[in-house]
């Protein structure tokens, strides 16, 4: 075997070594066994492929529709949360494995690839990515899918062929529809490096635009079928009732619009911590309470066109600026509830994440800007690119759905560790300093 293709090898041994270990993990306490979404998921997976209900099914009293992704996979394993753990548990190892693969594409030192596989790996084994795996959840298939999206594309920017652009298709499909928050990340990330292809890069700029009209073309699919689920009821229910009844000035602004229950909603949710669990149990109770029904009525007839019209009427409230910094830090919220406490040999890492916050990794980009202005070599343009799109994700999130903020903004964090590691190897590896300087180069020849 060649040297070079010795920190393959070494990527292999690890995946090896860690899937023995997450399956090896205590699958108890069942976590999962107490919350709502599980019930959901688990029914849309028994529905028939051949159903249109599947795809786009309508909401019911007891059943709140999902894009269809996971329960997809739900399906595959037969709908049984015996074999749906142990099958999230080895897609986790497989998407850090091709992640890893794709992210040594783009380093020439052996000894900086053997470094980064040991970060990536390590933090995969950090809880608060592992644990998600262990219960019925969109949380674990999504970010091993998010994984997987950023590898296909990365080995299609490197390789350029056919084969890894329908493969970053395929894989683009299905975490669109693992959450409706991605496709406007998805979109969004497209359009940039499109953006970056067609100013330096012309080549790749055909292949960005197929991935641009291809994700647009699925943004508009998954905009459909949330309408006929009624998808964003619940987000609007949840801001609602969290951010805009607090303030008297923005309650007063929606009462002008013709919300009813305002005077309700204030009394009993007011004073209300989102961060508790009672609270956030007393908003589960709220979607069923038929002394509501006139306000649920309006939100389903206006409240998502009136929210997004308050939104573009209120710029402080868009970019958070009346949110304490209390609150906002739970967008880099971690180790979650929802996991319970930490199990096998995860529990060996928990100190030493997180190890990046956003001013370190900003601090990275500056220096990958740099390098990029130097090298010319579209690798760090992505880098930026991606960095830009995950806080775009957090922005995003925060603003649509005021309830489960550190939920659903669990992989931002995750992500700063990922683009931190993937800087860190990138500038290391840069370190050519004979490369940087013709000039120099020439003299010590």
């Amino acid at each position: 075997m060649k040297i070079k293709d010795l920190p393959r090898a070494f990527n292999v041994l690890l995946l090896l070594v860690s899937l023995a270990l997450n399956l090896s993990i205590d699958l108890s306490p069942s976590g999962w066994e107490g919350l709502n979404d599980p019930a959901d998921y688990l029914h849309q997976s028994e529905i028939s492929l051949f159903s249109k209900e599947f795809y786009a099914p309508h909401k019911t009293i007891e059943f709140n529709p999902r894009p269809f992704t996971v329960p997809l996979f739900y399906k595959f394993c037969g709908s049984n949360p015996d074999i749906i753990i142990p099958f999230q548990k080895c897609i986790h190892s497989l998407s850090v494995f091709l992640l890893v693969s794709a992210l040594l594409l783009f380093i020439r030192n052996n000894i900086v690839k053997y470094l980064l596989i040991l970060a990536i790996y390590l933090l995969m084994s950090w809880w608060n990515i592992l644990g998600w795996s262990m219960i019925l959840l969109s949380e674990s298939i999504s970010t091993s899918l998010l994984f997987c999206w950023i590898a296909t594309f990365l080995f299609w920017f490197k390789k350029r062929n056919n084969i890894w652009l329908i493969a970053h298709l395929v894989v683009l499909a299905l975490f669109s529809f693992s959450r409706d928050s991605w496709p406007y990340i998805i979109v969004s990330f497209d359009l940039l490096v499109g953006l970056v292809f067609y100013f330096f890069e012309k080549r790749l700029f055909k292949g960005a635009v197929t991935f641009f009209v291809f994700s647009f073309v699925l943004f508009l699919i998954q905009q459909a079928s949330a309408k006929t689920g009624r998808r964003s009821e619940l987000p609007v229910i949840n801001s609602i009732v969290v951010r805009i009844m607090p303030n008297k000035e923005h309650r007063q602004w929606f009462i002008d619009k013709g919300m009813p229950c305002a005077s309700q909603l204030q009394k009993n949710f007011a004073g209300m911590d989102i961060r508790e669990v009672a609270s956030q149990e007393k908003m589960f109770r709220l979607y069923r309470d038929s002394s509501y029904q006139e306000f649920f009525h309006w939100v389903i007839e206006k409240g998502q066109a009136t929210y997004i019209l308050f939104m573009m009427t209120h710029p402080a409230y868009v970019i958070l600026m009346e949110e304490t910094q209390e609150q906002k830090d739970r967008i880099w919220a971690h180790n979650l509830f929802y996991t319970d406490e930490p199990r096998g040999y995860s529990q060996w890492v928990q100190s030493v994440f997180p190890l990046f916050n956003l001013s370190a990794v900003l601090l990275m980009c500056a220096i990958l800007a740099a390098i990029w202005r130097l090298r010319k070599n579209q690798i760090y343009a992505i880098v930026l690119c991606l960095t830009l799109i995950v806080l775009l994700n957090a922005w995003l999130c925060y603003n649509v759905d005021a309830l489960e903020v550190e939920r659903h903004l669990f992989t931002t964090g995750i992500m700063l560790q990922v683009i931190g590691f993937f800087s860190i190897a990138l500038i290391v590896d840069s370190l050519d300093l004979l490369s940087l300087f013709p000039t120099v180069r020439k003299h010590a020849k």
